[in-house]
């Protein structure tokens, strides 16, 4: 009779020291799965060691006061705040909020390098008194291009994989649909596929190049849940799926192996890595449970810092930065320190 039952079993055939997967005879560089919890207390260590290992630049291509233009959701915004507040940005610019989907980010970038929509792309904002119309830029069309002409970085943060589509037109919306003009008949919501993302974010690239020919591109998915799911299914799977199809096209395009493409892992730092560390990494500070501990965003910009700016920089912006929330020490079961309020006001 068998031993053990599937994987119950503390120890089964293959899965001790000698197992295939540990013994490394069979190529070169086998990268493990730690295996010790000591590995994983110390935030800054987890990430360093077994996160951002084979994402990381070769040297840190910015230099303070370097412009770095971020785009899309959660991180881009977390970044963008973080950096002009420790003193590293240049200079910054409004950019829309809720680019949330390859669709929106494809189609703002086009309209910056060559004024034309991709016409796949719904753009609207909501008025101070509510009410609906079309997006006008904030600046002018040539501004937004100088931006991403002279940046030292771009950053682009993806969130959905989830869209609401006009099937008359094709066209997908920025953001979810509004109440007001929303037609059963006519717009329908459905998942975008990884091929449709791949295909999006690299045109994102290729005009991007045209622009910057050499400028860093930083590819991040966000690790923030979704809010909610139209699809009859629960919507911590529906997350699941949205971001894994996000997740596998972001893989696709790294294989490309392009120069000057990186893959910042803020989404794996959270999600894999969060679910082993001493405390937990959502909705700490405010209760709110979809948003990310300030204290792992903080250590997720701050090790972005060190890969990108460099050590000296890091030791220079962790001596000075400071933000106007407030900080408290975490107690049992919470992160060392509890961050009142967010980061981005947003």
């Amino acid at each position: 009779m068998a031993s053990e039952i599937g994987s119950i079993a503390a120890q089964r055939k293959g899965s001790g020291a000698a197992s295939w997967a540990e013994n490394s005879w069979h190529q070169s560089v086998a990268h493990a799965y730690p295996t010790r919890f000591e590995e994983l207390g110390d935030l800054s260590r987890l990430i360093t060691d077994h996160v951002v290992r084979g994402h990381t630049p070769d040297k840190p291509p910015l230099a303070r006061g370097d412009n770095v233009v971020t785009l899309g959701s959660c991180f881009a915004a977390e970044l963008r705040y973080f950096l002009n507040e420790a003193g590293l940005a240049s200079d910054s610019f409004w950019v829309p909020s809720g680019l949330n989907n390859t669709y929106a980010l494809l189609d703002f970038i086009s309209w910056c390098a060559t004024g034309k929509q991709t016409e796949k792309g719904f753009r609207y904002e909501r008025t101070p008194d509510g009410t609906l119309k079309d997006w006008t830029p904030t600046h002018e069309r040539e501004e937004y291009l100088d931006k991403l002409r002279t940046a030292g970085a771009i950053v682009f943060t993806i969130g959905l994989a989830e869209v609401w589509e006009d099937s008359h037109t094709g066209q997908v919306f920025w953001r979810g649909i509004p109440e007001l003009i929303f037609d059963e008949g006519r717009h329908r919501f459905r998942i975008t596929t990884v091929d449709e993302n791949r295909k999006n974010i690299r045109q994102i690239i290729d005009l991007i190049r045209k622009i910057n020919g050499t400028v860093p591109i930083v590819l991040t998915l966000s690790p923030v849940p979704l809010k909610a799911t139209f699809q009859n299914v629960s919507c911590m799977t529906a997350d699941c799926v949205s971001k894994s199809i996000l997740r596998v096209a972001i893989a696709e395009i790294m294989q490309e192996n392009r120069p000057d493409i990186f893959y910042w892992p803020s989404f794996e730092i959270v999600k894999w890595g969060g679910c082993h560390l001493p405390y937990p990494v959502y909705g700490t500070d405010d209760a709110v449970v979809r948003h990310v501990s300030r204290y792992v965003v903080m250590h997720i910009l701050f090790e972005f810092v060190r890969y990108f700016y460099g050590e000296n920089t890091l030791t220079q912006v962790k001596a000075t930065f400071d933000t106007n929330i407030q900080k408290d020490p975490g107690g049992p079961g919470q992160p060392p320190i509890l961050i009142r309020g967010t980061i981005v006001d947003a």
